[in-house]
């Protein structure tokens, strides 16, 4: 073979290399890597089912002029399949767009895919529909229940592949369920949902868990083989509550999934507000999502 057949076949395995993109988390250090290099994100929360479309690209630039690296965002299922087998990504439930103006803005993006999602939604993002289901129990290995979640993960996730941060798009993380531990305490079924993500978008993904800051909630939330995180304001002890995710979770990064900088408002209710004092907890975790924020 020619030489300058061999130097280009050399140089293109350089740049194949050079070009690998990976986002995983390194076990033995506590942390995450991006591209083999230490990771921690600074994230909003910014939900696309929320905000008319025509400003997502003005909301995720302020998040990353705010100094926010990574974008997260739930999925809200009952919104895109509004009847059984009906699917609906146009206008304002246009995710793939969504994605692709984070991946724009050149930020990382985190998807609370649920089933699941709380959210401070109706049904926690959960098909009404679903109710109307002979024997539906729902958030359970409910045979009904976990045939339509099978469905809608079937019909979803693969589509997610291309936005992978590995295959150059900018999704690093996905959650599985939603603060589950506040409900229930069945590992089998966030396991059986771990499963099924992993055979529609693959098992070199980082999936992650979020729970509340209780022993309970953790306990009942965590399960092998999954990045557990967990849920907290900037008021609360924080070593106190890392502490208690490190009884769980011995190795790994430390991830708030949930940072509350404010609160919901309700009907009849004052106006919730949150006071400055304990804003420094938000650097101590190995990364953390900023939630409530007015984006």
């Amino acid at each position: 073979m020619p030489l300058i057949s061999l130097s280009i076949l050399f140089l293109t395995g350089i740049v194949s290399i050079a070009t690998e993109r990976s986002f995983i988390v390194d076990w033995d250090h506590d942390r995450f890597l991006k591209d083999g290099e230490p990771f921690q994100y600074a994230s909003a929360g910014m939900h696309y089912f929320r905000i008319p479309a025509a400003y997502w690209n003005d909301r995720v630039y302020a998040a990353k002029t705010a100094g926010m690296t990574t974008i997260q965002t739930y999925v809200a299922w009952g919104q895109h399949e509004p009847f059984p087998g009906t699917y609906d990504f146009n206008g304002n439930l246009d995710i793939f767009k969504f994605m692709q103006v984070v991946a724009d803005n050149d930020m990382t993006l985190i998807l609370r895919v649920g089933p699941y999602i709380c959210a401070e939604w109706n049904f926690g993002g959960l098909p009404p529909w679903l109710l109307g289901i002979p024997r539906m129990e729902v958030r359970s290995q409910n045979t009904a229940f976990l045939d339509r979640v099978n469905k809608w993960l079937s019909i979803f996730l693969p589509n997610l592949k291309s936005f992978l941060y590995k295959n150059g798009g900018p999704i690093i993380m996905v959650q599985v369920e939603n603060e589950y531990g506040s409900f229930g305490c069945d590992h089998g079924y966030i396991n059986t949902l771990h499963d099924m993500f992993k055979k529609y978008l693959g098992a070199d993904v980082v999936y992650f868990t979020t729970d509340g800051k209780r022993e309970w909630e953790l306990r009942c939330g965590a399960t092998d083989g999954i990045l557990a995180t967990v849920d907290f304001s900037p008021q609360d002890n924080v070593t106190q509550v890392l502490e208690r995710l490190r009884e769980h979770q011995p190795r790994g990064p430390l991830v708030n999934s949930e940072l509350y900088a404010g609160w919901c408002d309700f009907c009849r209710v004052p106006h919730q507000t949150r006071g400055k004092s304990g804003r420094v907890a938000m650097v101590t975790p190995s990364s953390y999502t900023l939630i409530d924020f007015p984006w």
